[in-house]
């Protein structure tokens, strides 16, 4: 794929994305501290905080615990994906009646490559705005857009003017608005690379820019540390990949951390259930089926428990992925631990096969199967479930605002 050095990318970041949906859709927690996560137990952490919590200091990642003492008048709210990925979707739509290159950088942001199509529509500022516009319009939500010659500068862009703003960012721009940026900031900089950095006295995007090629290359290798230097000098030759440009999936799978710490197997039992139907639903969505089950369990000292079993036949129906993960569970040394994360994933994967099968029982269940993805696409995940995913703790959590029906715009 060609890449230009007169692109022209937009990074459109929804602000404080889950809380914000949640505020939407109740109206009640607009206006107030508002914590997305999944329980209240002193080892749950915030997924997401409104920006009337981050205000007063709570921030992403931090445990609920210390959320609480920060903000004592902090509004727990149960995280519901159903809400979140439906409305990405939804807005990806939006970005998509301006170009098809559209990079889906997490359930939250976008690149956007207009380069070719800007001046059919006025302009990237034009674009940027309409969007923004739209998105307050159908969803009631903010979101912050960069505007850069590549994908580095457009999300750095993006970055200096939170909740719902609109900067541009241009080569000529760096130094001035970049060097004083922490280094840390910077698209793929994570914690590791970021203290690397720092014990070379690398602590700002100017540090960075000043570095040597040579002296990046010795410490990271090659790749790394040409890399590296490019980013110091703003520069960033990724193209933007649309979803249709994508590798094949080699695996799928869903974890959650639970509420709090438990040493029930049924509790763990029931959380796998869960996982596993997830798994079902996106494997059959994306037309796979796999034969590779794959249980995790991480342990409240944060050890682990990790296997998988490869089994004869492909299978897409979260109960079978259930069945087969509980039969590793039973491998588990539980004695005396307690379980504070679950995960489940499938792989070996293999795409769009349907063989017709001769057992009755077989073609029926596929059957309800496809009418019950059909139902939930059309009116949210789990809207028709099993029913023993009722006795889930997921349905019956207690200190925390329940998930609120969502109802999709018109």
């Amino acid at each position: 794929m060609e890449t230009r050095k007169d692109r022209v990318i937009l990074h459109v970041d929804m602000n404080a994305f889950f809380a914000a949906v949640e505020q939407r859709a109740n109206p009640a927690l607009r206006g107030k501290p508002v914590a997305v996560g999944g329980g209240i137990s002193k080892g749950t952490v915030v997924a997401a905080a409104s920006y009337e919590a981050k205000a007063l200091g709570v921030k992403n990642g931090m445990s609920v615990w210390d959320a609480r003492k920060i903000c004592p008048n902090l509004v727990m709210v149960v995280g519901d994906m159903s809400k979140y990925v439906y409305t990405s979707k939804e807005f990806i739509k939006i970005f998509e009646e301006y170009t098809d290159l559209v990079e889906v950088f997490s359930i939250d942001e976008a690149f956007l490559d207009v380069t070719q199509v800007q001046a059919r529509f006025g302009g990237a500022i034009k674009i940027a705005t309409e969007i923004k516009q739209k998105i307050v319009k159908r969803f009631g939500l903010t979101c912050t857009v960069g505007i850069g010659p590549n994908k580095l500068l457009a999300k750095l862009a993006g970055e200096l003017k939170k909740p719902d703003g609109l900067v541009v960012l241009n080569h000529e721009d760096v130094p001035e608005a970049f060097d004083a940026i922490p280094v840390g900031e910077l698209c793929g900089v994570g914690r590791k690379i970021e203290k690397y950095l720092g014990e070379m006295g690398i602590k700002t995007c100017g540090d960075l820019r000043r570095c040597s090629e040579l002296r990046l290359v010795r410490r990271f290798g090659p790749a790394w540390g040409e890399h590296l230097y490019m980013m110091g000098q703003g520069k960033d030759l990724s193209p933007v990949i649309p979803a249709y440009h994508e590798a094949e999936a080699k695996s799928m799978g869903h974890s959650y951390t639970l509420p709090k710490n438990t040493w029930d197997i049924d509790v763990i039992e029931n959380y796998l259930l869960h996982l596993s139907e997830q798994v079902g639903r996106r494997l059959r969505k994306h037309g796979y089926k796999g034969k590779t089950v794959h249980l995790y369990l991480r342990y409240a000292d944060f050890t682990g428990f990790s296997r998988q079993r490869k089994f004869g036949e492909f299978i897409d129906d979260g109960y079978d992925i259930y069945c087969h993960a509980r039969r590793i569970l039973e491998e588990a040394d539980l004695w005396g631990k307690a379980v504070r994360l679950v995960g489940v994933s499938l792989s070996s994967l293999i795409a769009h096969i349907d063989q017709m099968t001769l057992i009755a029982e077989d073609e029926a269940r596929k059957k309800v199967l496809a009418a019950t993805d059909e139902i939930n696409n059309k009116f949210g995940e789990f809207t028709v479930m099993r029913a023993s995913l009722l006795k889930t703790e997921l349905y019956e959590k207690v200190g925390m605002v329940p998930p609120r029906t969502f109802r999709r715009p018109l």
